[in-house]
């Protein structure tokens, strides 16, 4: 199974981060909602919600980037996700992973170190399909278009954290059915992610390439 992800996903590991940063370069995001400084803007064409959310953490980016990039631990702080595991990693950078609760995604994960000074981190997200693992009866397999982090250094190892999601409209129920509720759910997410970060940011040194 390893192998045949590697050779079967190569082209989806460009079209991972590609789309992610396609994403991200989008201009006419509109500015919803900000309190203690999270703030969630929202995008919407071809009948599609997109949203971006942003916060600033006291921590290294090479710091939250390993920490982000560990999917396992993502339950820690986002209450969506029941767990994560890894089905396969494709390379040190590259993985596919299964969330499961209600509803369940099989996801290519994908991260990247800066390639030149002032790039971000990124660690991008999208659903893939899996013969050996096909929908049961027990979850509802969603989908996720377009998802991912983008870490960015600013000066005295503070970090520019933005998250974004391509929601598809079977995804927009299970976060919130309105912007006032997503505005909700996302400062409450992000409020814990911004607790995690510092409370590990002496945590760890490296990840093993087997953790994403």
């Amino acid at each position: 199974i390893r192998n045949h992800v590697c050779i079967d996903f190569q082209s989806s590991y460009y079209n991972n981060v590609s789309a992610l940063k396609m994403l991200a370069a989008r201009t006419n995001w509109v500015l919803t909602s900000e309190k203690n400084k999270v703030s969630l803007y929202t995008l919407e064409e071809n009948q599609m919600l997109c949203f971006k959310v942003e916060t600033h953490v006291a921590v290294a980016a090479e710091q939250v980037f390993l920490l982000l990039s560990d999917l396992r631990r993502r339950k820690a702080w986002d209450h969506h996700y029941q767990e994560c595991d890894v089905i396969t990693d494709s390379d040190e950078d590259d993985s596919v992973t299964k969330r499961g609760k209600v509803q369940d995604f099989i996801l290519l994960a994908s991260r990247r170190r800066p390639c030149d000074s002032g790039d971000p981190y990124l660690i991008a997200l999208r659903s893939v399909t899996l013969p050996a693992y096909p929908p049961t009866e027990d979850y509802n397999r969603g989908e996720v278009l377009c998802a991912g982090f983008s870490i960015w250094e600013e000066e005295n190892t503070f970090t520019k954290i933005s998250y974004y999601n391509q929601a598809t409209p079977g995804v927009l129920p299970y976060i919130s059915t309105d912007i006032a509720g997503l505005s909700s759910s996302f400062y409450c997410t992000f409020a814990s992610c911004s607790a995690f970060l510092e409370e590990n940011k002496e945590s760890l040194a490296s990840l093993p390439t087997s953790t994403l």
